[in-house]
């Protein structure tokens, strides 16, 4: 296999540095920073078009926009990767910059602009011989947004990690502990090793699963808070105490966490969660809807306030077999949790979610 020669590498290392400079593309700034200064390159070429007395048709404007250095940018791409026939693009942490007043609906249209803008770059790469396989992360919510706003929404590949099995919980810990100890035991053989059996007479760890929200994330914060206390208290096991002491961690760690996710969608005060300090474990909309409007939710906004309860799993529906049923339960298909929801006959009973509910709780 011949090597490149150090000038050639070099060369195709100015031009790509001389590219990105171009399109004014550094290490620092997100998503949005950078839409935003392609946006005023693009605005000044107007406003110099436009004192030569030159209107802007929208060919012109496509002219504008590819001057920058994205041909250059393709061509570039083409000739960096004659070697790697499938590139595999991954978009993640779109929202990093998005306001803190909600998501609006030009946000959501930047997306979706983003995921065709992605498709014609995958045609233009094919002509070139190179497979593209470009990957977008976008939050559940976010997601719904989008599709809310897409009229051929069938169009993408969707594939949805949501985490619904406990079982699957599980396997992510197991390997954890099999990577951690360097052995291959089973499950239960690596957890009591290092946790006590039960709490508050419950599989230790199914009782942490009670309280992550499903969350494999969260799930692991609580293992860590819980192995911590451990070791503080100079334990040789983790206790029922350390886990415990951890559910409550997280849970006063998720009032924070959750506020800061509903605000960035919905713009409502991060701390609409506190609202319900103090309430019981079961609940009624009506109930939920007082201390909201106490918390100066305004009217127009009750109903969606208590929609986002339902949809991030704070609150959930008890059945008619008296199970608690929460969104993750229907594949966190909203559709599906409200259906259950008007198969009452009686006014509904809440939930609220144990992962929640212990910071709730007045002391």
């Amino acid at each position: 296999m011949l090597r490149r020669s150090p000038v050639a590498v070099h060369k195709d290392l100015a031009d790509l540095e001389k590219t990105l400079d171009n399109l004014q593309i550094t290490e620092a700034g997100d998503f949005t920073a950078r839409i935003n200064r392609l946006s005023e390159y693009v605005l000044r070429e107007i406003r110099a078009l436009s004192k030569k007395g030159q209107q802007i048709a929208p060919e012109q404007l496509t002219n504008v926009v590819f001057k920058g250095g994205i041909a250059e940018a393709k061509v570039l791409v083409a000739k960096l990767t004659a070697k790697v026939p499938t590139i595999v693009f991954l978009f993640d942490n779109i929202d990093k910059g998005w306001a803190t007043n909600g998501v609006d609906e030009f946000d959501v249209r930047l997306v979706r602009l983003l995921v065709e803008s992605l498709e014609k770059v995958k045609r233009d790469l094919n002509v070139a011989g190179r497979q593209f396989v470009p990957v977008v992360f976008l939050r559940n919510d976010v997601y719904e947004l989008l599709v809310d706003e897409t009229p051929d929404r069938g169009k993408a590949a969707i594939v949805r990690i949501d985490w619904t099995d406990r079982a699957k919980l599980r396997q992510v810990i197991h390997r954890r502990l099999q990577a951690s100890a360097d052995e291959k035991d089973g499950f239960v053989s690596l957890w009591t090793r290092y946790f006590v059996p039960t709490v508050s007479d419950r599989d230790s760890f199914e009782y942490l699963v009670d309280h992550c929200l499903m969350r494999p994330r969260f799930l692991i914060n609580i293992i860590e808070y819980a192995v911590a206390n451990a070791i503080n208290r100079g334990h040789e096991l983790v206790e029922a105490e350390d886990c415990t002491d951890a559910v409550r961690q997280h849970s006063n760690y998720l009032l924070n966490e959750f506020g800061y996710e509903i605000r960035d969608v919905s713009g409502l005060s991060a701390r609409l969660l506190h609202s319900l300090v103090g309430t019981t474990k079961y609940v009624t909309k009506s109930e939920v809807v007082e201390r909201f409007t106490r918390a100066k939710v305004e009217n127009e906004h009750l109903e969606r306030a208590f929609h986002l309860m339902l949809w991030y799993g704070v609150l959930g529906v008890i059945a008619p077999s008296g199970l608690e049923r929460y969104i993750y339960h229907f594949e966190y298909s909203m559709n599906r949790l409200e259906a259950e929801i008007d198969t009452q006959r009686d006014e509904p009973l809440y939930v609220i979610n144990p992962a929640m509910h212990v910071a709730l709780q007045s002391t």
